[in-house]
């Protein structure tokens, strides 16, 4: 038995109409992940090999490396060729520093409340001792005239000229895991607070609570322009400012125990090498 012709019509019309939805769906998923690859493309550059703590780069491509165990900080030019050398037994203990400004260098042991500002040859230009800081403080650049840090529950922005404080909002939190070093990042405007174990905060310019990322995986964070990287075990993620759902996610064949970035290069960092990557 023969179907009517119209019948048959009828079909092919349907075939058609699901066929081009069908390459309609694949080239919009295609576009899609182009667009989001070409957001932030990297590319292996090299690598050294060097064990280190944590790694921090400025603006500059100067590279800073701590290395607990030796009691040095090391910094290195956008070659990988050492530069200044600094020795302390005081840098046997953890360790966070703020490169923002790579002519005063803030160096921060939370061990004992002390907060050091360094030159571009890692000397010693003030020492201060922070009475309310303890192990899980941190503290940044925010501003040429502020200084921004977490002490005793709060967000705090200090203006170094006439020692003006401006304060947030008692912050509660548990941690989940094992002590690690709280940071903080600021782009003068956004704050952002990690706190491993707990979650990342996200402050605005009047120290109000933006958005918070109840996360206990997060180890590490860095922010560059309009863009606030994470890391996870083996894992960088790339977020907006406003912290919604990760634009990428890049995977890595091995541990990241630490990592910066700036505007041309991507630094991870494992126990005994540090790989470079070129982001285009």
């Amino acid at each position: 038995m023969r179907m009517p012709a119209y019948f048959l019509k009828m079909i092919k019309n349907s075939l058609l109409i699901y066929l081009r939805i069908g390459i309609n769906f694949i080239f919009s998923c295609i576009f899609i992940n182009y667009v989001s690859a070409q957001d932030f493309n990297i590319k292996i550059l090299d690598s050294f090999k060097i064990k280190s703590d944590q790694i921090y780069l400025d603006h500059l491509n100067q590279l800073y490396v701590i290395q607990s165990q030796d009691h040095l900080i090391l910094k290195f030019d956008d070659q990988f060729q050492i530069k200044k050398e600094s020795s302390s037994s005081f840098y046997a203990e953890p360790l966070f520093m703020s490169v923002v400004d790579p002519m005063k260098i803030i160096l921060f042991i939370p061990s004992f409340s002390n907060v050091q500002i360094l030159n571009s040859d890692l000397s010693l230009l003030s020492d201060e001792y922070y009475q309310e800081f303890n192990s899980e403080s941190a503290i940044t650049h925010y501003s040429n005239q502020s200084l921004c840090y977490f002490a005793n529950g709060k967000i705090t922005l200090k203006n170094k000229i006439d020692n003006r404080l401006l304060e947030s909002e008692n912050i509660y939190y548990n941690r989940s895991k094992e002590l690690k070093l709280t940071e903080i990042k600021s782009n003068g405007k956004d704050i952002y607070l990690l706190i491993p174990g707990a979650g990342l905060w996200h402050f605005n310019e009047f120290l109000k609570l933006e958005h918070f990322i109840n996360d206990s995986t997060i180890e590490h964070i860095d922010l560059y322009e309009n863009k606030l990287f994470i890391s996870k075990q083996e894992q960088i993620e790339i977020l907006n400012l406003n912290l919604k759902s990760p634009l990428q996610k890049i995977k890595f064949s091995f541990p990241i125990l630490s990592f910066s970035v700036n505007k041309n290069y991507l630094l991870l960092a494992d126990k005994n090498k540090i790989f470079r990557y070129k982001i285009f």
